[in-house]
């Protein structure tokens, strides 16, 4: 009862001190929850956590923003192209706390090593140890992200921003589309994981902007954009299918992981139409 009290207490001093609405104040909440940046803004309303995941492209692309800033500094001191696209990827991974990596690999290590046990694999998942297939997989995402990075510059900066920005479209989509399998006991995780249909069209709003933005002011080709836009989109649906016939729906881990390929698919996309 005591705890009770104590939650319904610091609801109420939230609805105090936070005059901007939720969709607004859920903006900086998805960066509280997904970045190191010290946004402050404490205590958060359920509402505002709910609204979190609709947010999350705009988190993709202030990540994708530094290590864009990154990739321009390693640029104009002469670094070789593969040089200056390993330092945008560990910015992103500093940044993120290399959160969505982690997820990559833990749920390589579950999918990977439970050979279809379904119980087994999300055991494997809390895990925090990391093994083969979850080694791999990391090592497989960090070397294709930072090759990619190289071949697109000089030209990736806005491209950074882009990508990141779609590639966290997709855990919003699974969010929505997919049942949350794991318990989660606190408020804030609850409302995180229930992502409604307005939250995954505020996300593709963020998507579509960046795309306008890119193509109007000539800094990304629109069938490129288009393309990795795409990308990202049938990856979400893609994986879905998979976490839904292996564990049956979706976990934090594999969150990450989708975000972690969608990143892949959409640099894959723009590596190959490069130049056309």
């Amino acid at each position: 009862m005591q705890a009770e009290d104590g939650a319904e207490l610091a609801g109420a001093e939230a609805e105090a001190r936070a005059p901007w609405p939720a969709p607004l104040r859920g903006a900086r909440a998805a960066y509280l929850f997904l970045t190191r940046l010290p946004v402050g803004g404490y205590p958060y309303r359920a509402a505002d956590w709910s609204w979190a995941p609709a947010h999350l492209p705009l988190v993709g692309a202030a990540v994708g923003a530094a290590s864009a800033g990154v990739l321009a500094l390693a640029q104009w001191l002469a670094l070789a192209p593969l040089v200056g696209a390993g330092l945008a990827v560990l910015t992103s991974l500093w940044l993120t706390g290399a959160l969505h990596e982690d997820g990559l690999a833990d749920s390589l290590d579950g999918l990977g090593g439970a050979r279809g046990d379904r119980q087994r694999a999300l055991e494997i998942m809390k895990d925090s140890r990391i093994g083969t297939f979850g080694a791999s997989a990391l090592v497989c995402s960090l070397l294709l992200r930072a090759a990619a990075i190289a071949q697109v510059a000089p030209a990736a900066g806005f491209a950074l921003v882009y990508v990141h920005t779609w590639a966290r479209v997709a855990p919003v989509w699974l969010l929505w589309r997919e049942p949350y399998v794991n318990d989660r006991g606190d408020a804030k995780s609850r409302e995180l994981v229930q992502a409604r249909g307005v939250h995954v069209a505020t996300a593709l709003g963020w998507g579509v902007a960046s795309a306008t933005l890119g193509s109007l002011l000539g800094w990304l080709p629109a069938p490129a954009a288009l393309g990795a836009a795409l990308a990202t989109l049938v990856t979400a649906v893609v994986l879905g299918r998979i976490f839904r016939a292996r564990v049956g729906g979706v976990t934090g881990d594999l969150l990450g992981c989708a975000e972690q390929v969608a990143e892949v698919a959409a640099w894959l996309t723009l590596c190959a139409t490069h130049g056309r």
